[in-house]
């Protein structure tokens, strides 16, 4: 049975895509907490009763909003709304895009602020730099992904090569002795599969737990448009089934040797 390592390239795609959309949505919140940084609160009209206070300032009773808070919407559909794959992955209006990244309470504020007091303003540059670390962590996550994911690539084609050194000679020519050194070398090899399937599970768990706050699987989450989920694993698994194939031909081939 010939193992492929399409899903291991696969993987490795999808990954190189993912950082790159990680990367853009980064830079935009970078970009968007800098223009909160530089805006300018704007000082509350007085109110008539106090029902006109919010959560994070006071609703102005002028009509209308001002610029600055019209300054600072217009900021975050041209960062956060304007990355290149936004439509695609998201497709989500200033409400629900605010609400998503900086959760309910402060969309419920921004729309219901007339005016941008401090208050606010230090509510979504908070919310800003909470999104941008987040990225941060998304991204540090995707580049263990890859090298675990490269890593893994080479121990296999490591083991199929063993594997692949040790048919050369063919079974019916082996003594017992070889047969028996043969069977040998096959269990070290099923040994080191074991060995990294463990050490693969323990990335996925690393993963998990690194992001458990954001996705529920983040491995899964990686590899939704793949065929399988688990592409690493799938491809340890379909090694696993080469050996067990030999192991059986190595076995039968003993049980027939004088």
């Amino acid at each position: 049975m010939a193992v492929s390592l399409d899903r291991l390239a696969d993987a490795r795609e999808a990954l190189r895509a993912e950082r790159r959309r990680c990367v853009d949505e980064r830079e935009a919140f970078r970009a968007f907490r800098r223009e909160v940084a530089a805006s300018q609160a704007t000082a509350s009209a007085p109110t008539r009763t106090p029902a006109a206070a919010t959560l994070v300032g006071q609703r102005g009773q002028r009509g209308g909003t001002d610029a600055a808070l019209s300054g600072l919407r217009r900021s975050y559909e041209r960062t956060v709304m304007s990355v290149p794959h936004y439509d695609e992955e998201y497709g989500d209006d200033f409400g629900e895009s605010l609400a998503a990244e900086f959760g309910p309470d402060v969309a419920t504020a921004f729309r219901s602020a007339s005016v941008l007091s401090s208050p606010l303003r230090r509510t979504v540059a908070a919310a800003a730099a909470s999104s941008l670390d987040e990225r941060e962590k998304f991204i540090e996550v995707v580049d263990e992904e890859a090298e675990s994911v490269a890593s893994m690539r080479d121990e296999v084609e490591a083991l199929l090569g063993r594997l692949g050194d040790l048919d050369r000679t063919p079974l019916s020519e082996r003594g017992f002795d070889a047969l028996l050194a043969l069977y040998e070398e096959l269990s070290a090899l099923r040994e080191r599969l074991e060995a990294l399937v463990a050490a693969r599970q323990e990335t996925i768990s690393h993963h998990r737990r690194a992001l458990s706050a954001l996705v529920p699987d983040v491995t899964e989450f990686f590899y939704a448009d793949l065929s399988v989920r688990y592409p690493v694993l799938a491809t340890l698994a379909e090694v696993g089934t080469t050996l067990d194939t030999a192991t059986r031909r190595v076995e039968r081939r003993l049980a027939a040797t004088p």
